[in-house]
């Protein structure tokens, strides 16, 4: 099972541009690193509606587009990051998930003023500090 930290704060607080910088160090020390984005309210598009693939998965549990390189994949599922993680990332060192501030049990690293229990994150701390955290 790989390392999992969960980054939260609110919006524009710096979790993407933290996990940007936080992956390319890791992956520039060897390890490979996965990343889930919640989307608690389903505002992000990764189909257009009328698409073929938007009408399959209608009526399919699992559909996917395999294009020059890479997979897309829509499978219906509950919102539970831990099995999507055992599922798909059970082979990465570290997996990063952006949200999911309630999840009880895993590492946060908190951004901005969000009043969660975790590492806290402003100018005043070191990328190696963070990356200390994560692979404790």
């Amino acid at each position: 099972m790989p390392k999992i930290v969960c980054v939260v704060g609110y919006h524009n607080t710096g979790k993407t541009t933290l996990i940007e910088k936080i992956s390319k160090e890791l992956t520039a020390r060897g390890y490979r690193v996965g990343y889930i984005k919640h989307d608690p309210k389903g505002h992000g598009v990764t189909d257009k509606e009328g698409s073929d693939s938007y009408r399959i998965f209608q009526v399919l549990d699992r559909v996917a587009l395999l294009g020059k390189g890479k997979l897309t994949l829509w499978e219906k599922v509950q919102d539970d990051p831990i099995s999507v993680v055992e599922r798909y990332f059970s082979d990465f060192d570290v997996v990063i998930l952006e949200g999911w501030k309630s999840l009880k049990g895993l590492k946060k690293i908190v951004m901005g003023d969000l009043s969660v229990e975790g590492f806290r994150v402003d100018q005043s701390v070191s990328l190696e500090d963070v990356i200390g955290y994560i692979m404790l």
